[in-house]
């Protein structure tokens, strides 16, 4: 049987199918859709261009001509009647080649990245190294001491520093990707008791509103408990907040060395006081949103992790949580109490996060704690303890079911070693040559680690032996081997002291040709 054809609405008599102005604009749809999938493509192309200026003046090139051809194409293709498809389509497109065109999956904007657990999304990187080792693409010396970790976010570099200058006081510094100083900008008073130098990693918080502006920004905590916020395009001071005096803020040993947590707008900082435990500073300007309740703790050194609208934080004694949109303290338990040997007070690791599982650690012989978090806001229960896996403040990594990191023996030694996530079994407790404990991280399937005694770095493949696939020798910087390496796009940021270098992990040749 033959289907009569259906008349075509906008013109009587013309069969829907054969209608020259539905086709045009079918045809039109289409345009739109390769133009659409074109400029994606090359925005694609632009993400694994690993010369800087070369990405650079290709994502320019997207971002300023893609909208401007867009909105000739809709001004001289479509008609009145197709004010509809005009806005759906225009909203879509924009939309659409905006977010390719200035977003990025491996941007790092917070310590041990997006996720705070040292895990990078990145993928084609080299599962093993040239025999003599990755040549670094450039270094950068002149930065000024400090044990941060870098922000990577887009084309720019943003790093906490001592003021070398001034060593009383901290600075944080842009560069750009080839290394090159961008700008600078004091934050505040650096801690001047043991071991002085810049500790937290700097906080990149997009589109913030402030004043008649909106604005990327860039905020950082000061060893002396200040948090300043600047401008991330020029380093233009925002506003800046005493954290530590107006809430009795009782800093440790080390002075404040946490790295900050933002989230809808809020900062969120832990001065540790006798008036609260934690802080929510408006990113805006600065006001103090809401403080939770003191917890008669004193400070450790650990960065916060987010759980939804949770914040979860470590004191000296403490876990605890507390709810992100008001202050409230949900549940606290005593970290103290179950933890191995005699209780030293110190916590510099950020907790592991799965599902409804928590893992805590300190060193110092206290080894480590998997606890599920219970519903209902009614706490932690004990899984299970380990002995063996205590990082000292390296922090540690879960991959494929196991948690990987060292332990500590004493403040210049410790082994490396892989527990099982569901059991606590150790799978390996291995000493890495005459090497001692460090900071870990992973990408793509693959552990990296930065010893903190000669300044090596390892790639290590996650089997059951530790086994060191690839390995090369820091040769620059000053001082103690504390900063956590940091992967974007492929690049590997590595900090020693007063000084920056960058690796290219997915090329040996343009590694080796860039020394």
């Amino acid at each position: 049987m033959i289907r009569p054809i259906a008349d075509c609405p906008n013109h009587v008599g013309h069969p829907s199918s054969i209608c020259p102005k539905r086709n045009r604009q079918k045809f039109r749809a289409i345009r739109y859709a390769r133009f659409l999938v074109s400029n994606i493509i090359k925005t694609l192309k632009c993400r694994f261009i690993t010369t800087p200026v070369r990405r650079r003046r290709c994502t320019s090139v997207i971002q300023h001509a893609a909208p401007n051809r867009l909105s000739i194409m809709i001004r001289n293709n479509m008609t009145k009647k197709d004010s509809r498809m005009k806005g759906s389509l225009a909203i879509v497109l924009l939309g659409t080649l905006l977010v390719a065109g200035t977003s990025n999956a491996s941007d790092v904007m917070q310590f041990r990245g997006q996720s705070a657990q040292g895990s990078y999304d990145e993928s084609g990187l080299l599962k093993q190294w040239p025999e003599d080792g990755l040549k670094p693409m450039w270094v950068n010396p002149e930065l000024g001491a400090g044990w941060s970790s870098v922000t990577k976010v887009k084309d720019r570099l943003y790093v906490n520093c001592e003021d070398a200058t001034d060593r009383k006081k901290e600075q944080v510094i842009c560069l750009d990707l080839d290394g090159k100083k961008i700008w600078q900008t004091q934050t505040g008073n650096a801690w001047d008791k043991s071991y002085p130098a810049a500790r937290s990693t700097p906080t990149f918080i997009p589109q913030v509103k402030t004043g008649s502006q909106t604005i990327d920004m860039v905020v950082v905590l000061t060893g002396q408990g200040e948090v300043a916020c600047f401008n991330a395009k020029d380093g233009a001071l925002i506003w800046s907040k005493d954290i530590a005096t107006p809430f009795g803020g009782k800093p440790g040993r080390w002075g404040y060395a946490e790295s900050l947590t933002a989230r809808d707008g809020l900062i969120f900082a832990t001065p540790c006081g006798n008036q609260a435990s934690v802080v929510a500073l408006r990113a805006s300007n600065g006001d103090i949103a809401w403080q939770a309740p003191s917890n008669g703790d004193n400070c450790a050194y650990v960065s916060p992790i987010l759980d939804g609208k949770k914040l979860i934080q470590l004191t000296s004694t403490y876990v605890f949580c507390i709810d992100t949109d008001n202050g409230k303290m949900l549940w606290k338990h005593s970290y103290a109490q179950d933890a191995s040997g005699k209780w030293k007070g110190i916590n510099c690791n950020t907790p592991l996060l799965k599902d409804n599982q928590l893992f805590v650690t300190a060193g110092y012989n206290q080894g480590g704690v998997m606890y599920e978090i219970l519903p209902a806001n009614k706490g932690l229960k004990v899984l299970w303890k380990t002995d063996d896996l205590d990082p000292h403040h390296g922090g540690a990594v879960q991959l494929n079911g196991r948690i990987y990191g060292s332990n500590w023996i004493n403040n210049g030694n410790g082994n490396w070693l892989s527990v099982d996530w569901n059991t606590g079994k150790t799978i390996y407790d291995t000493k890495w040559d005459n090497l001692g404990k460090g900071s870990i991280i992973t990408a793509d399937g693959m552990i990296y680690i930065y010893e903190e005694k000669r300044g090596t770095i390892g790639l290590v493949k996650p089997t059951d032996q530790f086994q060191v696939v690839s390995q090369f020798q820091i040769d620059f910087g000053s001082r103690e081997h504390w900063s956590h390496p940091v992967i974007s796009d492929g690049i590997l940021y590595v900090r020693h002291g007063d000084a920056l270098a960058a690796y290219d992990l997915r090329s040996k040749k343009r590694t080796a040709s860039r020394e």
